[in-house]
């Protein structure tokens, strides 16, 4: 494979680590926080308009994090989530490791042996 083809591959390969990256996010996200407020007593989702109220995300940023595939989730709206949720940058990316390793142990994924 020659310098340029190597190249090529390299960005393909990024751009599938950066979509599952954002999926991850948007996943955890999701479930940690937005589901968990969203719900009502018998564990049934309620409207995502609950939890935009009360943190000031608008709908279709909120419609676009619980899709399950995810999206490129600005940093800004990430903040704003924490903020809400008084959880520190350093503790979410703590529990998104742990999340991580047990839902999408990338390793695996990647097809990479230790």
């Amino acid at each position: 494979m020659n310098k340029e083809q190597q190249n090529i591959k390299n960005k393909v390969d990024n751009k599938d680590l950066f979509e599952f990256a954002n999926k991850l996010v948007c996943n955890f996200i999701t479930q940690k926080y937005i589901y968990k407020f969203s719900t009502d007593e018998e564990n049934n989702k309620v409207s995502l308009r609950k939890y935009q109220a009360k943190c000031g995300i608008s709908h279709s940023t909120l419609q676009k994090l619980v899709r399950e595939e995810g999206y490129n989730i600005p940093l800004s709206v990430l903040y704003v989530i924490l903020h809400y949720e008084n959880i520190s940058l350093s503790s979410f990316f703590k529990q998104l490791e742990v999340y991580s390793n047990n839902e999408f142990p990338l390793n695996e994924i990647l097809g990479i042996i230790e």
